[in-house]
């Protein structure tokens, strides 16, 4: 397939796609090619730019890209959905969660802040947790 930006006599610019140069070049001559808009068949072939083509390099970069925004906006849903449906209880997070896995508190969703080596201790005790992944506007 080809595209051609075409004229007309009249002025009035548009665009065909034609099978082949051949094919378009059948039919301009029997005058089977036509204006859009005034239907003149005296047309001809305006300058255009050319299609560029893209590397497999910049496809797999475009790719990588899409991916990344699908995730990002994945992360944020599942954030959301995390903070609106737990118990924010900052830096006391190691502490509650050992407290509601030993029934010491009410079983409940929480988050919160804890520090590297709060975390290793829970994961030691096989304490149950996650470690919410920073996003973009986390480090601005």
């Amino acid at each position: 397939m080809i595209s051609y930006k075409l004229g007309c006599e009249r002025g009035h610019e548009f665009e065909s796609w034609f099978a082949s140069i051949a094919a378009f070049d059948r039919q301009l001559q029997n005058t089977l090619v036509e204006c859009p808009q005034c239907g003149s068949h005296n047309i001809e072939k305006l300058p255009m730019a050319p299609a560029v083509v893209g590397t497999r390099a910049d496809q797999r970069q475009a790719d990588a890209r899409s991916k990344h925004k699908e995730l990002t906006q994945k992360l944020r849903a599942f954030r959301r959905e995390v903070m609106e449906n737990s118990e924010d209880v900052g830096p006391r997070f190691a502490e509650e969660a050992r407290r509601i896995h030993d029934d010491e508190a009410p079983g409940r969703n929480i988050h919160g802040e804890a520090t590297a080596e709060e975390a290793r201790g829970l994961a030691e005790d096989g304490i149950p947790f996650g470690v919410m992944p920073k996003l973009p506007e986390d480090s601005n």
